[in-house]
């Protein structure tokens, strides 16, 4: 038997396991809008404190619109620094709700009632900022789309069991559920999970799941979200004023016009016996005409 049949048995007794283990009461069906906020705060979390982020992001916000204009980096503030991933996961909520507003031109998601399953999911899957636990979720609850709501979490706990391979990513769990699992399992599969892992915690979280988002709050109008902020102007260099041994530093040109200016030669005064015979001196030169012309040679020849 290949090893990718044994890991395909081995999810497939995992996921009956949650089924079985599904909780016997349904909780009643809340607004699709409601259920994916608190879906982004369920996904790598235990339900007691998502319940408790939830209610403290809700009383904050006088409604869902305030909730969408909110910078990321106040919701992380809002949640606390012990929330797991709270920097990206606020950054990922923020940007989900502005793409229902962007199409919707208001927050509310009432219009995926009368379109077809799997256009639905199409309808979730294609936000920005939303992953596969939270469109499974909203698609799974609100509008009765078969779907399976994997995390990072749920993944890592079936690799624990050697139930799927280490290098498979939520993705592709959830592909691999939805092949396995039937349409009409698939509620009792997500709350059996979420049972069964809720005291549950990886020893370890992988790298990828601990990288920040590079975005905590909205990109500014007419800038790209990925654009580095503008770089400082550069501040030109002092000139060094000391020199090393052997080496004289050039100064910089304010600098050399200061220091010529400082050393120029001082103008030359005539000669007092120039004055006394009447010769003029121009730029350390006596006057052809004038009668020391003996004294008008020198001062050419100086």
């Amino acid at each position: 038997m290949s090893k990718t049949k044994q890991n395909m048995d081995g999810l497939k007794k995992l996921a009956t396991r949650l089924i079985k283990n599904a909780p016997s009461r349904h909780a009643a069906k809340v607004d699709p809008l409601v259920r994916l906020v608190r879906a982004f705060l369920e996904y790598d979390a235990d339900s007691a404190r998502a319940q408790a982020a939830e209610e403290r992001l809700l009383h904050s916000m006088v409604d869902y619109n305030e909730l969408r204009v909110t910078p990321a980096i106040e919701l992380s503030a809002i949640l606390g620094v012990r929330y797991p991933f709270a920097d990206s996961r606020c950054s990922a909520l923020h940007r989900t709700l502005q793409a229902v507003f962007d199409r919707e031109h208001h927050m509310s998601l009432e219009s995926l009632k009368g379109m077809k399953k799997g256009d639905v999911r199409n309808y979730l899957k294609t936000l920005a900022g939303i992953n596969p636990y939270v469109e499974a979720v909203v698609a799974l609850e609100c509008y009765d789309v078969p779907a399976a709501p994997v995390d990072m979490k749920l993944t890592l706990w079936l690799k624990s069991k050697g139930g799927i391979p280490e290098e498979f990513l939520p993705t592709d769990t959830q592909q691999a559920l939805e092949k396995l699992i039937k349409a009409t399992d698939m509620l009792a599969f997500y709350r059996g999970a979420r049972r069964e892992l809720d005291d549950w915690s990886p020893k370890v979280w992988p790298a990828v799941a601990k990288i920040p988002s590079p975005m905590l709050a909205p990109p500014v109008e007419g800038q790209a979200a990925s654009a580095s902020p503008p770089a400082a102007p550069a501040t030109p260099e002092k000139p060094d004023e000391k020199t090393s041994k052997g080496k004289a530093t050039t100064p910089a040109p304010a600098e050399a016009i200061r220091h010529a200016t400082k050393h120029a030669p001082a103008p030359t005064k005539p000669p007092k016996s120039a004055e006394k015979h009447g010769s003029t001196v121009k730029n350390g030169k006596s006057d052809k005409n004038s009668k020391g012309g003996k004294s008008g040679k020198a001062g050419k020849h100086a």
